[in-house]
């Protein structure tokens, strides 16, 4: 292994700032995962498989047992045959975790891991995948644009995360992905998508992610590490405003910082039709999806075919209105179709447990556990849907001694999906436990 200095320029909107490191010139981590064998075993090859699907644990305002709600719901993600956790590193999500007395002393984010130990806890569960909402704990505010000060705060903060789970986990074959909340949002600093927001503000959040950005690869490149990957996202929600010209995420701050991935919060690109209609939903996901990765520069050595994804969808349910429920169900099925004939990488939906309600309390049912316990029918669309196709990759590595090709992995999830109806999977979530 060879060293070398190099010296990494970040032109962050209107701010420039050199940072001068002496790095180690590695072959890339993930890229092994990425090709995994089933030289270990069949079931090993099954656990560690990207299956595209899955969830989140950013938790809702209940929970079924007596220990911690994080761990809670990680173990209920992985009880449904899930080897994807999503959660949240920022502070706003501390209550939902039982940690805000870290929150609350942290200074970074790492500080507020490491002081969480339901957090770490989760994140040495034997998912394969993980993605994390990362903001910051420093202070720092970007919205007025980022001086030298703060974009050291970010750099710093950002870089120590990065290097922490690289050593802690390398060797593990584990794929994590640091990026934030509906960057469009947080961009307005309102949810209001009439509004446009400040050049200030665009230009303080394309500091703050490039300076993201450069630290993730700065410590890939600088800390000694083998099977394992950190990589860095960027959600956009609102791309409609992009499409037409407004500033967004998706026209003003991804060709400026060419982030590994893309996010993509769904929602206004899924809710085209009233009524089940895959092509609906299609179409509008197709050329949106399409749209955001054409605003990336090309970037050798990243883990996965596409650099976008699906990182919400979902749809309202009243549980008093049965056509509703169903609706809900076909709907879904319908985004996860989408996202396996795209080759995305992901398409996760939200989320384990409900927390919107409408304004006289009724639940409009964003959960695939609900408030009394129940698995509802999108999870055991779920649950039948990873244990049909981790069995598939488990028999071609006994058949063949390889994983399914993508093609072929693609041809028999879709097979699976269609063949998991809405009646036979609320039947499912009806049944008494035990």
């Amino acid at each position: 292994m060879t060293l070398r200095a190099f010296e990494t320029r970040c032109i962050a909107g209107r701010l420039g700032f050199a940072i001068v490191l002496a790095v180690a010139v590695t072959s890339h981590p993930a890229r092994a995962q990425a090709e995994a064998s089933c030289a270990a075993s069949p079931e090993a090859a099954a656990r560690g498989y990207n299956y595209i699907l899955g969830t989140q644990a950013i938790g809702g305002p209940y929970q079924h047992t007596k220990g911690n709600r994080l761990i809670e719901q990680a173990e209920n993600v992985r009880g449904m045959g899930s080897n994807l956790l999503k959660i949240s590193l920022a502070q706003g999500a501390a209550p939902n975790y039982g940690s805000q007395e870290a929150a609350r002393k942290a200074r970074s984010t790492l500080e507020y891991l490491q002081a969480s130990p339901a957090i770490q806890q989760a994140l040495d569960k034997d998912f394969t995948y993980y993605q994390a909402w990362v903001h910051s704990f420093t202070g720092a505010n970007w919205r007025d644009g980022v001086n030298m000060t703060e974009a050291r705060q970010y750099y710093d903060e950002m870089y120590a995360l990065t290097a922490w789970l690289l050593e802690r986990y390398s060797g593990t074959g584990k794929v994590f992905m640091l990026g934030n909340w509906e960057g469009d949002w947080l961009l307005l600093g309102r949810q209001n998508r009439e509004l446009d927001p400040s050049p200030t503000a665009v230009d303080g959040m394309i500091a703050w992610m490039k300076i993201r950005q450069l630290a993730v690869d700065n410590a890939r490149a600088a800390v000694p590490h083998t099977d394992v990957g950190v990589y860095h996202y960027i959600e956009a929600n609102l791309v409609k405003k992009a499409v037409e010209g407004r500033p967004s995420i998706a026209h003003s701050v991804l060709r400026e910082v060419n982030p590994d991935l893309v996010s993509y919060s769904a929602y206004e690109a899924i809710k085209a039709s009233p009524k089940p209609d895959l092509e609906s939903i299609r179409q509008p996901l197709t050329q949106t999806l399409a749209y955001l990765e054409g605003q990336l520069a090309p970037k050798p050595g990243l883990l996965f075919a596409r650099r976008v994804f699906i990182g919400e969808y979902g749809y309202h349910a009243d549980k008093s209105k049965p056509l509703t429920v169903k609706q809900q169900y076909m709907k879904s099925r319908f985004v996860m179709q989408v996202a396996i004939e795209l080759e995305l990488p992901f398409a996760l939906i939200w989320q384990m447990y409900n927390n919107e309600y409408a304004e006289d309390g009724t639940s409009k049912e964003m959960s695939l556990i609900d408030e009394s316990g129940r698995k509802r029918a999108l999870y055991h669309l779920h649950q039948q849907y990873f244990q049909t196709m981790q069995g598939f990759v488990a028999q071609s590595c006994r058949d063949t001694g390889a994983p399914p090709s993508r093609e072929a992995f693609e041809k028999k999830a879709l097979q699976v999906l269609n063949g998991l109806g809405f009646e036979k999977m609320q039947a499912l979530g009806e049944a008494p436990a035990g």
